[in-house]
């Protein structure tokens, strides 16, 4: 039975029609903060990798006797890790006719150029964020939820003589840390229901009010949300606090954003490469914070 002409039962229609991509919007880059965090060694052009180094602390000074040499000479050693960074890129292929048929309004270029740049960044800090795992030390364990003594517990840990060639972790400290691990924090701090006598003013309720801001701080550490740390099968996450310098990014050089036309196959072939390499450089100056990250919703 006939059922009449119809946009979708008809082909020649349904190719008829004008196909634009105006309405297609930018996927949103999850937060990257964690390559910003972490200490950063140039290497200059021409070379291969970078050593850096590290000296251990002396010895005690010894008590003097009037009258004797000091003959105890200490050894001054230092530890040494090898970066070699490694290039890393993306491309996308857009065709002419399909710049040209986008026109200026819906520049192309501009979009994959933004997408191309994400990507990259992205890349970067997962790279950083795979040194988290490596910490030796590590808290409060699978399944566990973040709490605030734990978070309290960790920067106490830090801050104590724990490695007699690196010594305590300096100040200032942050962590990076999957969102639901923050959130969990601030239902400890805040849960209007736990505390609800104690929410008409202070720091608890400054939190109810006002997170999540970007900016908030426990125990003078700043916290970040690193957006790229991921969520394993059994709901767990991996962030970390730690000092700057418990972590190396060797940048050998700035994004490099290419164009290459093929113009026989009538495309452009636009890329962006950057080499790097990232490690751990001070193992107690950072703690792995692994708990349940499991949704709250």
């Amino acid at each position: 039975m006939a059922t009449g002409i119809t946009i979708s039962s008809t082909s020649n229609l349904t190719d008829g029609q004008k196909i634009v991509i105006a309405n297609a919007k930018m996927a949103n880059e999850p937060a990257a903060p964690d390559p910003d965090l972490v200490g950063l060694e140039p290497i200059g052009q021409g070379e291969k990798q970078v050593n850096v180094g590290t000296y251990a602390r002396l010895a005690n000074a010894d008590a003097l006797t009037e009258g004797a040499d000091l003959s105890a000479v200490q050894q001054m050693v230092m530890a040494n890790i090898t970066l070699t960074p490694i290039e890393k890129g993306i491309i996308v292929t857009l065709s002419k006719p399909a710049m040209r048929r986008q026109g200026d309004g819906q520049n192309l270029r501009a979009r994959a150029g933004v997408l191309l740049g994400g990507s990259l960044r992205r890349k970067l800090a997962v790279d950083v964020i795979g040194n988290y795992d490596n910490f030796s030390k590590s808290s409060p364990g699978i399944s566990a939820t973040l709490d605030i003594t734990t978070f309290r517990g960790g920067v106490a840990y830090l801050l104590t003589d724990n490695d007699s060639a690196f010594g305590p972790a300096p100040m200032p400290l942050h962590a990076s840390l999957h969102i639901e691990q923050i959130s969990d924090i601030i239902l400890d701090i805040s849960d209007a229901g736990a505390r609800i006598s104690e929410l008409s003013a202070g720091f608890s309720a400054d939190l109810v009010k006002n997170w999540w801001k970007g900016r908030d701080r426990l125990y003078s550490v700043q916290v970040f949300h690193g957006g790229n740390i991921p969520r394993d099968s059994a709901g767990d996450s991996k962030g970390a606090i730690f000092n700057r310098d418990a972590l190396v990014l060797c940048l050998a050089n700035q994004a490099d954003p290419t164009e290459q036309a093929d113009e026989s196959a009538r495309v452009v072939e636009y890329g962006i490469f950057q080499e790097w390499d990232t490690t751990e450089r001070a193992d107690s100056h950072g703690l792995e914070i692994y708990s349940d990250s499991n949704s709250t919703l």
